[in-house]
């Protein structure tokens, strides 16, 4: 058991989650379009068209009338969407036959051999029944269709069922017996199982992959028997007209432990998961064997977590549990950080060598934490070597990153450790800048005013480059005592300005400045001390500050009679935001089973916001100084031999911008069954002062900028959590699940396209708009701890829904409203190599899309366009998936990694944009349609080096 997890392969296993097992026709249909026409004229047609063959009973489909329209999709995803609603599913057979039968048919389910007697398809014999599973695949010849299920479980049969079937005589001789040996526990393939012929005492072994083809069974009501070092020895009883092939036989691991070399050492764990509600921890040196772009990054690996949405590949924010990374709280050392994105995401802004220690607090965190309705993020950064003085570094194709740390004084209470890190334009930073600002980009573009479609040339150019810089000074007058100093500032660069080709001839061109600057500065002051056994103070002073801004303007030139005429137009917007805060923690352990924690905080807000069209007009011009006075008291109290632990607390907060007083209770607690077992759950109200409103840009992209929370416009956003799991843990392995429901209240957009009277300047209440959240779901976590295979599967379904009645009569999507995520993380130790696979899945993201525009002409005779959006986030764009892996080798004083990113190559769509377009000749306006799309295929390698 200690040797297996839930894969061999990351590939082999993720890719059957997500897809049924079933055979495909291999048909891709560009553009069909069928509207309320009879199902039998529209297979006809397909058959016509696309060469497709279906067999059906046409007494089955008559009557029946469809709509779907089929645009560039495998034929087997169109018949989803074509069957919906019809009573009607379908299976391919492995003639590529395209097979149509009632949802209401029972059909034999592919089930697994289990120790004792199967019993499959014959009408003596119920076999077990799904009603509707989706697609479905060929079944063994004279027998009903079989469901293609991942994972079927089989369903009990009486016993007099069983005899019945055990007394029928054989109808098979001589045959060949198929199918793979699996884990029962993990799913793993098992390689090298013996499968003996119980009679013949003869049979055959399992391959690497855990297949087997064992030939030459003398009947149908043979016995077998399994046997594999570690696992339960399992007999298999054969029963007439069982399936034959493609058989999917579990073993149990055997809890007896074999004699075995003990070698004593400290175990490592790459995640540490359900010590208490919602919490993941890990640390930089671990994190290290995953695979990565070009750099090993804290936030990344948290987006391999259940619940922590990696859906947007773009961002290395986090995006947990239907939240937005503005609503997690972000500790370097004690101060806020606003923003955690390098380099269009693909960094985050912390270097890990420098870091310590990490942990994530997906929900119903600590009273002594708050303005965030989300999550907490904690980061602990290094204090420095006491012994001696140590130097490294990291290359890699994309940055170059050094660290040094050591004793400052001979008596070394003195220590420090400082951290750079800066891009440079290598062959990865380019391919980068070549994904997202393609040279030559195609679009297809919808006319305004009923006009045509055309296409329009794009040629982007960019260049950027990110730095950031950590310090930290540590002073220790006593044991008992700590006085730190840590620094922290990092920097971002974009230049991602677009030349455009008119396609319609007669020269100029349209030309797009896109100039963006970002970054976060931060320090604190800290003092600690623990007084006594029983009595510890933290306190700490911090200033921090985020600043963004971006001009993003445009000229629209065109030739007319020999004659160039320039048209500037576009938007610069600037963001500046700083936090000086002072707090004391005080932690008090009243006896064993009892700690008192409580604390006062006072933060002083001062947040800037600017947005102005066309170089001259202000669309907004905020200003906004507030302080808040937050005091909080938690005691967490263990009963029944510690079995219960309860923390109960309750924050209350003083906001003098609203003059209002703001309490959130807080409740968690967990109840240990036994060493294995838990359960947990957590109750808690957030408020959120200070909020990043989404500007919403469908052209563009929507852009993000903070504010602070008043008593009008912007309300203060606040989060109702509900949290209910269990964990239960073997040895090595973890199995964790939470169910989570989140209630959000004042969630603000901001928007131009309600304002009722261009000109006449803007009124914040026809721009800002508010509304509530639903966000529910459910993580699951399966880990395998130790051992020289480690990872973890992980899987998510979730529903995030958005109300604001300006924007639809009907709650809608959010924009990060992923139903499903899978993620599987592979660790595999080998020697001095750490080869590591990640694979991960993601349902498509709901988008707004632009249907029409119009123009608008000022009373100073100067037009603006304005485009007519779609239902708010109605359409959903394609799902998402890649495959990482990597290979690091280890020696004394370093490494070298070899990495992949998206490893098969797959296009994955960031999002749409929109531009608009004028025909200098005819002066009719066109809509240009872009996908933008994430990093494809990207080999990396980085070398690691420390002195000592």
């Amino acid at each position: 058991m200690k040797k297996l997890f839930l894969l061999t392969t990351l590939v082999l296993f993720s890719v059957k989650v997500f897809s049924q097992v079933t055979t495909t026709t291999g048909i891709t249909i560009k553009d069909e379009f069928y509207n309320n026409r009879p199902l039998a004229e529209i297979l006809a047609d397909l058959e016509t068209k696309v060469g497709a063959k279906f067999v059906y009973d046409p007494t089955k489909i008559k009557g029946l009338y469809a709509s779907y329209w089929f645009d560039n999709m495998p034929l087997e995803t169109g018949m989803r969407g074509l069957l919906k609603g019809s009573g009607l599913k379908f299976y391919v057979d492995d003639n590529q036959l395209v097979h149509i039968v009632p949802k209401s048919q029972k059909v034999y389910v592919k089930s697994s051999y289990n120790s004792g007697t199967y019993y499959g398809g014959n009408s003596a014999v119920p076999a077990p029944t799904i009603a509707d599973a989706g697609i479905t695949a060929p079944s063994p010849q004279g027998t009903t269709p079989q469901i293609a299920v991942n994972r079927p479980a089989m369903e009990a049969i009486p016993q007099n069922t069983r005899r019945q079937a055990a007394l029928k005589p054989a109808t098979k001789f001589d045959f060949t017996f198929t199918g793979k040996i699996l884990d029962a526990r993990s799913s793993e393939p098992l390689p090298f199982v013996n499968i003996m012929i119980k009679s013949k005492k003869t049979g055959t072994q399992t391959n690497v992959d855990g297949y087997f083809t064992l030939l030459k069974v003398p009947t149908d009501t043979t016995t077998l028997i399994l046997s594999y070092i570690g696992y339960v020895t399992t007999t298999i009883k054969l029963v007439p007209d069982a399936p034959i092939s493609g058989i999917t036989i579990e073993m149990e691991p055997d809890n007896t432990e074999l004699d075995e070399v003990v070698v004593k050492g400290e175990k490592t764990e790459v995640l540490k998961a359900a010590e208490t509600i919602g919490m993941f921890k890990m640390t930089p040196r671990n994190i290290a064997k995953l695979p990565n772009v070009g750099e090993k990054d804290i936030f990344r690996s948290f987006q391999l977590m259940p619940g922590i949405s990696a859906a947007n590949q773009s961002s290395s924010g986090l995006y947990v549990r239907g939240g937005t990374p503005d609503q997690n709280l972000v500790l370097y050392d004690g101060f806020t950080v606003y923003y955690v994105d390098h380099l269009y995401g693909f960094f985050s802004a912390f270097n890990s060598n420098p870091i310590k220690d990490v942990q994530l607090y997906k929900g119903g965190f600590d009273a002594k934490f708050g303005g965030r309705i989300s999550s907490v993020v904690e980061i602990t950064s290094k204090d420095g070597n006491k012994r001696e003085f140590n130097f490294g570094g990291d290359l890699s194709l994309i940055s170059a990153n050094v660290w040094a740390e050591g004793p400052v004084t001979k008596d070394k209470k003195v220590t420090f450790s400082v951290a750079g890190r800066r891009s440079w334009a290598g062959p990865l930073y380019n391919k980068i800048f070549n994904t997202f600002n393609s040279s030559t980009t195609t679009t297809q573009g919808a006319g305004f005013g009923g006009g045509g479609f055309r296409q329009a040339q794009s040629a982007q150019t960019a260049t950027s480059y990110f730095y950031d810089l950590n310090g930290k000074i540590t002073f220790k007058p006593s044991e008992n005592e700590n006085v730190s100093l840590s620094i922290y500032n990092g920097e971002d660069y974009l230049d991602n300005s677009q030349n455009l080709g008119l396609p319609f001839g007669g020269g100029g061109g349209f030309n797009n400045t896109d100039l963006s600057k970002w970054g976060n500065t931060g320090t604190s002051l800290k003092w600690s001390k623990k007084w006594s056994d029983k009595f510890y103070t933290n306190t700490l002073i911090s200033y921090s500050n985020f600043f963004s801004g971006r001009d993003n303007t445009s000229e629209n030139s065109f030739v007319r009679n020999n004659e160039t005429t320039t048209v500037k137009f576009g938007s610069i917007e600037s963001n500046d935001l700083k936090d000086f805060s002072a707090k004391t923690d005080i932690e008090y352990n009243t006896s064993k089973s009892n700690q008192l924690a409580f604390g006062i905080q006072a933060t002083r807000l001062n947040i800037q916001y600017s947005n102005s069209q066309n170089d001259t007009t202000v669309i907004i011009a905020k200003n906004d100084k507030g302080s808040l006075l937050t005091a909080y008291l938690q005691d967490q109290i263990k009963l029944f031999d510690s079995k219960l632990v309860l923390k109960a607390g309750i924050r209350a907060n003083y906001f003098d911008v609203t003059s209002k007083n703001y309490f959130e209770p807080r409740l968690s607690g967990t109840y240990s069954v036994n060493d294995r077992l838990k359960f947990k759950g957590a109750w808690g109200i957030y408020y959120q002062f200070a909020k990043q409103v989404e500007r919403e840009d469908i052209s563009n992209g929507s852009r993000n900028f903070w504010v602070l929370a008043n008593n009008s416009y912007l309300p203060v956003t606040s989060s109702t959590h509900y949290i209910f799991g269990f964990s239960y843990e073997l040895d090595d392995y973890l199995f964790d699940v939470e169910g989570y429901y989140k209630d959000i209240q004042n969630d603000t957009r901001y928007t131009l396209r309600f304002a009722p009277q261009i000109g006449r300047g803007l009124i914040a209440n026809e721009t800002f708009f508010n509304g509530t959240g639903k966000v529910k779901g459910i993580d699951f976590l399966v880990q395998k701890k130790f051992g020289n295979y480690t990872g973890w599967v992980g899987y998510t379904f979730a529903h995030s829904d958005k109300y604001i009645a300006q924007f639809s009569a009907n709650s809608f999507p959010s924009n990060f409203d992923v139903r499903h995520e899978f993620k599987s993380v592979n660790i595999y130790k080998l020697g001095r190599w750490d080869l590591a696979a990640t694979w991960i899945y993601a349902s498509g993201k709901p988008y707004t899309s632009i249907v029409g525009g119009y123009t608008v002409k000022l009373l100073d005779g100067t037009e603006i366009d304005f485009t007519n959006p779609s239902i708010t986030n109605g359409n959903r764009l394609p799902a998402s998936h890649r495959l990482d892996v990597s290979a690091t080798y280890n020696f004394s004083r370093g490494s070298i990694g070899f990495s992949v990113f998206n490893a098969y190559g797959r296009t994955n769509v960031w999002y749409k944009k929109y531009q608009t377009i004028t025909d200098a000749t005819t002066g009719d306006k066109y809509l240009s349609i872009t996908d933008v799309n994430y990093l494809g295929f990207t080999p990396n390698i980085t070398f690691s080096y420390k002195f000592k």
